[in-house]
């Protein structure tokens, strides 16, 4: 009895999921449901590796700023397009810090330094060449 009633319910099913007019489709509702359920351990990995990613991100842009700004303060001559890529990468950072809310505190005043230098660069076209590069 309860198998025939399960099989009524499963073509009645069927028959109102491939009716154009009808909205309401319950056996993808269920299929949907059970994959849920089947992969809910796997989307928590998922989300986990991928906060750690945005996290290993994250460091590795405010690791790059500091180092360059480091770079900077031991009289290191950039050429313009290092400073152009650092900009980027601060201007990544800075999105993610103010979108999350986070504290941003060594990586300002690293950036505020390697503004000044770039701005110095820029009066007194100071920028490394490549012609300089080649000569090292």
């Amino acid at each position: 009895m309860c198998k025939n009633l399960l099989a009524i319910a499963a073509a009645l099913g069927i028959v109102v999921d491939l009716t154009p007019g009808i909205k309401f489709q319950p056996v993808r509702w269920a299929i949907k449901k059970l994959g849920d359920l089947l992969n809910h351990d796997i989307k928590e990995k998922i989300e986990k590796i991928e906060t750690e990613l945005e996290e290993h991100k994250l460091e590795s842009q405010r690791y790059e700023i500091l180092d360059f700004a480091n770079s900077c303060m031991n009289h290191r001559r950039h050429t313009k397009e290092e400073f152009d890529h650092i900009i980027k990468v601060h201007d990544s950072y800075e999105s993610y810090i103010m979108a999350h809310k986070m504290k941003n505190g060594q990586v300002k005043v690293a950036y505020e330094y390697i503004e000044k230098i770039y701005m110095h660069c820029i009066e007194n076209n100071s920028f490394l060449t490549g012609k300089e590069m080649e000569e090292k």
